[in-house]
């Protein structure tokens, strides 16, 4: 790992193969396989390295705490290798970091990455010998679909939110609510990952399952993406509905891209950001690229900032993963009093909602994102949190609204009686 003095064994092989599936297929003919991860990028076409990344049967699992990872260091050192200028991992250790930090990884060594940008698949080790063929079956949720907090509540919990910000104590808080379900079996959730990314494609979605855990998101934000030294997040703020009609759609765009409340939270978000990687890297390096750039989704738009940063010398990615968690954006400014006040407004913890999903590649090519618009399975049971980010002059209800907008892509791959207009607590 960057950062890290230690020996380098050789690259293992890899090599470019043709195989005539597209990424979310070549997943689903490996999901009989243990480990199963899919980093499914085909909703980043636009940006100039677009990669989607298949693993399986991982070698070796460890869980720790973010606070602690000398463990996790040591297992990444033991397998660094020298990083020839592919631009993707050679083996890397795959998983999720929950809000409060509790993560889960395995070491991959085989991996099948396609490029979206050239429309080429490359192998790392020898999966593609394990693929199986068979139509993915239909899924059920057996629901109710609930909130743990009703309209009212919520609006509560957000004029509270905004008396500590008059009071002074925090400019910036995200809250959240918590829909959850019970599942009738413990029948693979795959078959409703992929509903979830034909009906919500996102730039940084993914799929992971260990034991009776199953993740599936359809994030759109990166929190790191890290390729050697180089360091990059890319922040969102601001939200609002995407329409058929390309008027009222373009309506919808400029009223966000005019508002000062959502301009004003990105700006303090994206400050935030800038300082916790100045934590990191070198004096000069951290610099904001991009500002207030407005990206298109398939439900909503938002606003994005990137900023960008060089590891300073004796920092590892490792280091820039415990200086910038939890992401600003998801908790508010400064951290610190935000993420007390979540603590005491929220009414059940977060999970993995709000943390981060990715993979440290062992040659230095890793990402992560924020785990929004994420459904967790647990056992037999699923969740899923959306939030919205509070500022002076927010509106509680159109916060609340802006709740169910974020929820809606997943609502809708778990089919129509599930959208949030018929979730009970609305």
């Amino acid at each position: 790992m960057p950062g890290v003095p230690h020996n380098l064994v050789p690259a293992p092989e890899f090599r470019q193969i043709d195989l005539a599936l597209g990424p979310s297929e070549v997943a689903a003919a490996l999901r009989h396989l243990p480990g199963l991860v899919f980093f499914d990028s085909s909703g980043n076409l636009a940006r100039p390295q677009a990669l989607s990344i298949v693993g399986a049967c991982p070698g070796g699992q460890l869980e720790g705490t973010i606070d602690e990872v000398a463990e996790l260091r040591e297992q990444i050192r033991k397998r660094s290798v020298r990083r020839p200028d592919c631009g993707f991992p050679l083996g890397a250790a795959c998983g999720w970091i929950g809000y409060k930090g509790d993560f889960h990884f395995g070491f991959y060594d085989d991996l099948l990455v396609y490029n979206h940008v050239t429309g080429r698949w490359f192998e790392v080790g020898s999966l593609c010998e394990h693929m199986q063929s068979a139509p993915l079956p239909e899924v059920e949720i057996s629901g109710p679909w609930k909130s743990n907090l009703t309209r009212e509540q919520f609006v509560g919990r957000v004029r509270r939110a905004q008396d500590y910000i008059a009071g002074g104590d925090i400019y910036q808080v995200n809250l959240s609510q918590q829909f959850s379900a019970d599942l009738p079996d413990t029948t693979s959730l795959f078959p409703l990952y992929d509903r979830l990314r034909n009906v919500s494609p996102a730039p940084m979605a993914a799929y992971l399952s260990a034991g009776d855990r199953e993740i599936l998101s359809s994030s759109p934000e990166t929190f790191l993406s890290m390729h050697g030294r180089s360091v990059e997040t890319r922040p969102i703020k601001g939200t609002r509905p995407r329409f058929a009609d390309p008027e009222l759609d373009s309506r919808s765009a400029f009223e966000l891209q005019t508002c000062e409340k959502e301009i004003a939270e990105l700006v303090m978000i994206t400050d935030l950001e800038r300082n916790d990687l100045g934590r990191v890297c070198e004096f000069g390096t951290v610099a904001v690229t991009e500002m207030l750039k407005h990206e298109r989704l398939e439900q909503v738009h938002h606003l994005v900032s990137t900023v960008t940063g060089q590891l300073r010398e004796g920092a590892d990615q490792l280091d820039a993963l415990q200086a910038c968690y939890p992401g600003g954006s998801i908790t508010g400014a400064p951290k610190k009093r935000a993420m007390e006040i979540i603590e005491e407004l929220e009414t059940v913890p977060r999970g993995l909602y709000t943390g981060a999903i990715g993979y440290l590649g062992y040659n230095g090519e890793s990402q992560f994102n924020i785990a929004i618009r994420t459904l967790e399975r647990r056992g037999a049971r699923l969740s899923c949190g959306v939030g919205a980010g509070i500022v002076a002059d927010s509106n509680p209800e159109m916060e609340y609204e802006e709740t169910l907008q974020k929820a809606e892509g997943i609502c809708l791959a778990l089919g129509e009686r599930w959208l949030p207009g018929a979730a009970p607590g609305r």
